[in-house]
């Protein structure tokens, strides 16, 4: 068969290669499946960059949703529910391939009618909404239910089972495009989130302003949506999209006696198997009765293996609609052709069509454009496709954390119009920075009673947008300063050359790994540097857990896993922490925290499952080893500035730490401007690092007017 298989982790989509593999040999109670329709998923993003919570032993091959044909059924069943020649359709692991296995429990039956390309993505997306909604929230005729991020495949799924049950739909989304197809989709109105007074808009929409009385929220915005809930209103807590873990202040949630609802599919397969049933039996109710249709991304067809990392990429980029599905032609296919779709499918795809064709006019230039089946395809993020007015900016910033937002609040209010890349997961942390991996922060002012660190950057991230700041989703991948203007591009897009007067360098530093033997096989399987991450995954729960590091990270990171662990050990390499005193003596007062001094990690071990089982530790003063038990390992021994942007291009110490003008965040390089831990190696704090993006700003500022003012001049 040909599929892609990982070895070892990648950067991004496009170092993923197709090969020829050998068939997948099904366990007794496996099936065997031509694939003829993969989809893919932000987690397939995740794995194959290591830093999904769960990650396979190598090799492996990727992808999760398919559909296709059952080429051969379970050797230990004598009445297989799916017989060969069945058209089905599931998840797995493996499904970027020509062939995959998957189990009876993950598979059904393509609904009649539809396409391999419509249920490819139905599996995750459908169940997830329905059971929200019906099984979480009860939703019923007369209710008014808002969709956040309406246009993506759970959203555009929840769209449709919120009409079928009568419910009014309010749809947000953050493009013209994507309103429109939530429009399209059945939504009664529509609402762009990019908008500070969204709640207020919405509340408006409902019957006198009592605001919605159901929130399906896939993003992280439950406590701006607390604002528009009605009195007894249900938030679903469906995921977190936006990168970062939401924290809600309680007291608006008391004030209106609202109820917030988690829904965690995957898991009802383990504790409530009977309610699987339910949900299907009431999804296929709805595509019976065409209540419900494939909600998969036409703008742009991706057909072959070949066109998966197009298809990630696009996903990544968060510039496409509903599910990114690829068509997997099988040995002497070009493009295997769908089934025939129902008359209702039919009407309903002409209707989608229709309506996105009447509306052209009101949308942006690009908007506009990717209605055209032979227009570019729309993979490219946003800041690339506006009407192509944005591939040159004045200024842009490269980070996520206090120096990167306090530099796009400065440049935002002087109307420099910044552009800031946050990034996607960029040095393995979520947008946000290290800051968003702490606890409480009781040292940044104007916070008497303390904040969390997801919770202050998620206040200076709606700031910085407030004022009008640009904020994109990947992660710049190449900068080059040699070039007037400067040229950079980003991981997703390498072969788009976007242009910038003025950088300013935020990227921040990024956690040390120690390179013990086992590291990068048990890593995200085991290892981590992000206890507070991390901590709360299963397969650390009760488990024993060790803490590599002497200073206040490790400190806190350990106290923090005591929640979690059965115990903590804390290695140190020397005979004392470096830990402040106050935090020195909160370790070693802790019950559940062994403190062991003058020793290091040697080698990482685990089990036939693929997870750290045992780590092996050394005396450095008498030399002997002892194998520990220890299902989960965290690194806290400091932080590498995260230059490999710039490296070779301006002036850096020894440690790679960018060089400043002292007083000032100017560099070698005309232009680029250093802000945050990228350039402190001696304070590294959340507050010093706001104080070198004001500086980074107001130097750029002054920067671009002289620009101004030589090109007036005819200089340049």
């Amino acid at each position: 068969m040909r599929g892609i298989q990982v070895a070892s982790y990648v950067k991004a989509a496009h170092e993923l290669k197709v090969t020829e593999l050998a068939d997948p040999k099904p366990a007794p109670d496996d099936y065997l499946i031509e694939v003829h329709a993969a989809a893919t998923n932000f987690f397939d993003i995740l794995q194959i960059q290591g830093k999904y919570q769960h990650q396979p032993p190598f090799p492996w091959v990727s992808g999760a949703e398919f559909a296709g044909i059952v080429l051969a059924t379970p050797a230990n069943s004598k009445n297989p529910k799916f017989p060969v020649g069945s058209n089905v359709f599931g998840a797995t692991q493996g499904a970027y391939a020509t062939k995959c296995v998957a189990k009876e429990v993950s598979m059904l039956a393509v609904p009649e009618g539809w396409s391999y390309k419509e249920a490819a993505g139905l599996f995750v997306t459908a169940p997830t909404s329905y059971g929200a909604l019906v099984v979480r929230a009860g939703v019923k005729a007369g209710d008014y239910v808002l969709v956040h991020a309406a246009a993506g495949g759970v959203g555009l799924a929840a769209v449709q089972v919120a009409k079928a049950f009568g419910a009014t739909v309010i749809a947000t989304a953050g493009t013209e495009r994507k309103l429109q197809v939530a429009k399209a989709f059945g939504a009664d109105h529509v609402v762009d989130y990019r908008d500070a007074k969204w709640p207020e808009l919405v509340k408006k929409l409902t019957p006198k302003g009592r605001g919605v009385d159901i929130v399906y929220d896939p993003v992280g915005m439950v406590d701006k949506s607390t604002k528009c809930t009605a009195w007894n209103g249900r938030i679903l807590i469906v995921g977190f999209a936006a990168g970062t873990i939401e924290k809600v202040a309680m007291n608006k949630v008391l004030l209106k006696n609202i109820s917030l609802v988690g829904i965690h599919w995957g898991q009802y397969a383990v504790h409530e198997k009977e309610t699987v049933v339910t949900v299907w039996q009431g999804i296929m109710k709805l595509i019976a009765e065409g209540k419900f249709r494939g909600t998969e991304f036409t703008d742009q067809e991706y057909v072959g293996l070949e066109a998966i990392p197009d298809a990630l990429k696009a996903l990544g980029s968060r510039g496409t609609w509903g599910k990114v599905v690829v068509t997997v032609p099988q040995e002497g296919q070009s493009n295997p052709a769908p089934r025939p779709q129902p008359q209702a499918a039919k009407l309903f795809a002409s209707y989608l069509r229709r309506t996105l064709r009447s509306s052209a006019s009101g949308l942006s230039v690009a908007a506009a454009a990717t209605l055209s089946q032979k227009s570019t395809p729309y993979y490219q993020s946003e800041i690339h496709t506006i009407g192509k007015r944005r591939m040159h900016s004045k200024v842009v910033i490269i980070g996520s954390g206090p120096a990167a937002h306090t530099a796009a609040i400065y440049l935002a209010r002087a109307e420099l119009k910044p552009v800031l890349y946050e990034g996607f997961m960029a040095n393995g942390v979520a947008a946000g920075g290290q800051l968003t991996t702490t606890t409480e922060v009781e040292n940044f002012p104007g916070f008497p009673e303390a904040v969390t660190g997801q919770e202050l950057m998620d206040k200076m991230r709606a700031q910085s947008e407030r004022f009008g700041t640009v904020i994109v989703g990947e992660t710049v991948g190449k900068l080059d300063l040699s070039k007037r203007p400067f040229e950079y591009s980003t991981e997703w897009s390498p072969d788009t050359v976007l242009t910038a007067d003025a950088v300013i360098l935020a990227t921040g530093a990024s956690a040390r790994r120690l390179g013990l033997p086992g590291e990068d096989k048990y890593w995200q399987n085991g290892i981590s540097a992000c206890a507070v991450c991390d901590g709360a995954v299963p397969i650390f729960r009760n488990k024993p857990l060790v803490v590599i590091g002497g200073g206040d990270s490790a400190a806190e990171e350990a106290i923090f896993l005591t929640k979690y662990g059965s115990h903590v050990t804390v290695l140190v390499r020397r005979d004392k922490l470096r830990a402040s005193s106050i935090m020195a003596r909160r370790l070693l007062a802790n019950k559940k925290v062994t403190v062991r001094f003058n020793t290091v990690g040697v080698e990482v071990k685990g089990d036939d499952k693929g997870l750290m089982s045992h780590l092996v530790v050394k005396d450095v003063v008498s030399g002997a080893e002892e194998t520990l038990e220890a299902n989960g390992l965290f690194y806290a021994v400091g932080h590498d500035p995260a230059t490999s942007l710039v490296k070779g291009q301006l002036d850096t110490d020894a440690e790679g730490y960018v060089r400043t003008v002292p007083g000032s965040t100017l560099t070698s390089v005309k232009g680029l401007f250093a802000a945050g831990d990228v350039q402190d190696k001696r304070y590294r704090q959340a507050i010093t690092s706001a104080g070198t993006g004001c500086m980074a700003a107001l130097d750029a500022e002054k920067y671009l007017e002289e620009l101004e003012d030589e090109q007036a001049d005819g200089k340049l």
